[in-house]
């Protein structure tokens, strides 16, 4: 949705300002250090003096908010008599609705009506249900664990609460006992979840949750795992996302930077205050150089990795003014591959272009599919250039009873009984491949590793298998940047691609060696 403000005169709306055609043009070539003079040289040339003098702004008819080079896309505002103009132009300038991207986690399932509403007399009365959530291996309370206790799970009727540093809960329920349709725990970093249907749960009880053991195979480990620790050497990939603690043990960061223009670019391209351990999760699964015992490798250990963070720190969509401009410094670093674990339900031109300039300049832009429940492939995975990922899981690679037992959906695999596209995962003729999206262990902030499902976590899966293969190729490597270089690099991708027996709509190709 476009981002829209107030104004003394008219309403005033934020767009992307671009050429007609790509992402740089002279007909955006802003004078240096003086956005005044071209929001006044716009106006004129759109006639709208008239229209700023009105709203006792003449300099503002068109305002540069922020802008990526002096011929290139800008994030302007202005009034909706002013859009509406430049619309009818000829200008040689496109305006594109500010649009934003969410993260490609898939979401948490969440109660959304109260079992009982309950006045402050009968609260204070009966406080509720109390339960305690602890470490099914120590015995010792976690904190932070997330509690959702369906009574109606079609309905999405119950209690839900995150557990305190005494691992306790407090439900909203009547009486001493409960029973449930499904109860739910969503793990802190460090544990798996939890679900069990038709539960009984009284007050005091106490309910555990199992810690991560490194030593055990998740699905991205057990299809993964034989890769040797150089696998990726010669590749550059770039992760666009909420940005990645490089100080974490198990990563290395070449580079990047900051994309978040309402932040004016600053706080660097570490993990965002708000959302931070998404983007280091997605650089774990790819490039992590973890071992056992502390640790866990990722698909490309032998990778260049660059951070690119245009997910805002204090939380929210990024922007597809800022997400364009990230893939541009991708491409101008040289990354080979760029991994997007984002998408919406725009189908927004800005990124779009982003997308195709880089592909024309020999980079590849991984995308995910999005996670809405077998709806259609989100944008930006749904473009043509783009390569999009839906989500795979394995039944015996996350405990039987984690809340990872909600993504497991038909058909099997003809393959492997075992094997399912998740039911979180978008699907449709757009799909290029699949990956290891479900019960996926990788680096968190701070040193640790937890546990994540989504596309998010197969799209950077499918990157990291595409660098490995894109390793043992030096000639598609050493090609000129352009056109060619990309067409080749993806030759190498759809040639590796093996079947595993779903329907073309849920995996495209198959999944990566």
């Amino acid at each position: 949705m476009a981002s829209r403000s107030r104004n003394t005169a008219t309403d005033v709306q934020r767009y992307v300002l671009l050429p007609k055609r790509g992402l740089h043009s002279e007909a955006l070539r802003e004078p240096l250090a003086s956005p005044q003079i071209f929001s006044s040289m716009m106006a004129a040339r759109l006639d709208l003096q008239g229209v700023a003098k009105a709203a006792a702004q003449p300099e503002a008819a068109v305002k540069i908010v922020h802008s990526s080079a002096q011929s290139g896309p800008k994030l302007v505002e202005l009034s909706d008599v002013a859009a509406n103009a430049l619309k009818a132009s000829n200008a040689g300038v496109r305006l594109v609705p500010l649009v934003r991207y969410e993260i490609a986690r898939s979401p948490r399932w969440q109660v959304l009506r109260p079992a009982a509403v309950r006045s402050k007399a009968a609260a204070a009365a009966a406080p509720g249900l109390k339960i305690k959530v602890v470490d099914t291996v120590s015995g010792k309370p976690v904190r932070g664990a997330m509690v959702v206790a369906f009574t109606n799970f079609a309905g999405q009727e119950g209690a839900q609460g995150t557990s305190n540093a005494k691992g306790e809960v407090t439900l909203q329920f009547t009486g001493a006992s409960k029973t449930l349709d499904l109860l739910l725990i969503y793990g802190p970093a460090g544990y798996w979840g939890l679900c069990e249907r038709a539960r009984k749960i009284r007050n005091g009880d106490s309910v555990g949750i199992a810690p991560i053991d490194l030593a055990v195979p998740d699905f991205l480990a057990t299809v993964y795992g034989g890769h040797p620790a150089e696998a990726g050497n010669g590749v550059r990939v770039g992760v666009i996302d909420t940005g990645v603690d490089g100080k974490h043990p198990d990563l290395t960061v070449l580079g990047g930077a900051a994309f978040v223009a309402d932040e004016n670019d600053a706080g660097g391209w570490g993990p965002a205050k708000e959302q931070g351990e998404h983007g280091t999760h997605v650089a774990g699964i790819i490039a992590s150089r973890g071992r056992q015992p502390a640790g866990k490798p990722g698909v490309a250990p032998g990778v260049a990795l660059y951070s690119y963070r245009v997910f805002p720190n204090a939380g929210g969509g990024a922007t597809n003014y800022d997400i364009l401009r990230a893939i541009e410094q991708g491409v101008q670093d040289q990354c080979d591959l760029l991994n997007l674990s984002l998408g919406g339900a725009s189908p927004d031109e800005a990124v779009h272009d982003a997308i195709k300039e880089a592909y024309d300049k020999g980079t590849l832009c991984i995308v995910a599919a999005g996670n809405d429940g077998r709806q259609p492939v989100s944008y930006p995975a749904a473009w043509t250039e783009s390569i999009a990922v839906s989500a795979a899981g394995r039944q015996g690679t996350f405990p039987a009873n984690s809340s990872e037992a909600l993504d497991i959906a038909p058909p099997a695999a003809a393959t492997d009984e075992m094997l399912f596209i998740a039911q979180f995962s978008n699907v449709g003729p757009e799909i290029d491949l699949t990956g290891p999206g479900v019960g996926i262990v990788s680096t968190l902030p701070g040193g640790g590793y937890g546990v994540m499902s989504g596309t998010s976590m197969a799209c950077p899966a499918a990157a990291g298998a595409a660098a490995a293969l894109l390793a043992a190729q030096p000639k598609v490597l050493k090609m000129k940047r352009n056109r060619d270089r990309s067409t080749a690099m993806l030759a190498v991708i759809n040639a590796a691609a093996k079947s595993q027996g779903f329907p073309k709509d849920l995996e495209g190709l198959g999944m990566l060696p």
